[in-house]
């Protein structure tokens, strides 16, 4: 088992409905998962609660959905609770450096170990591959053959580029998500 770098974790999201739904956010260090929480949240006016060392809360509502973000720590002694999330999880988003050739490899293990979870059968997956903007990004085609993408058969998968730091793909984000919920919740 291989598991590397912070998490972010999207726990609750409650649609307008009494059905639950869960929305996780993974990916390694530096990946811009924070970024994304925070984009997400300034667009929806969230409201950050006073973080503690190995989380920072946000809440904010998707149309009509009621939406809890936790930014978890991803300290090696706190990916052992992962897992813990994943039984309610509707919809999983795993988010890429582009620019960072060299870990590829160690964000594929991730997500092939969260995959491996029987939990996730169901749960749609978005890859984000971030900082596009930036000097030095992998097209989307190298990042999709050196994660092996092209081998996740039997699962609903999209595959996207943005930027956390312009904004660029986070609407598309966005809409992504709304669709998954609203699908998930029919």
């Amino acid at each position: 088992m291989c598991f590397y770098g912070p998490v972010s974790l999207i726990r609750k999201i409650l649609p307008a409905g009494s059905q639950k739904s869960c929305l996780l956010i993974l990916g390694l260090d530096n990946a811009g998962k924070s970024a994304l929480t925070a984009s997400l949240a300034k667009m929806f006016n969230g409201d950050s609660k006073e973080p503690s060392k190995q989380a920072s809360e946000w809440s904010f509502t998707i149309n009509n959905c009621r939406v809890q973000l936790w930014d978890i720590n991803g300290e090696l002694k706190n990916r052992q609770f992962w897992p813990n999330y994943y039984k309610k999880v509707k919809v999983l988003i795993f988010v890429l450096d582009s620019t960072d050739a060299l870990r590829l490899s160690e964000a594929r293990c991730v997500l092939c170990d969260v995959l491996m979870h029987q939990e996730l059968d169901k749960a749609p997956l978005l890859i984000l591959s971030n900082k596009k903007d930036a000097s030095g990004s992998l097209s989307m085609s190298t990042v999709i053959d050196l994660m092996g993408l092209d081998r996740l058969n039997g699962r609903d998968w999209t595959f996207k580029e943005c930027s956390m730091r312009t904004g660029s793909g986070v609407q598309d984000i966005v809409n992504w998500i709304n669709e998954k919920i609203h699908r998930n919740r029919k």
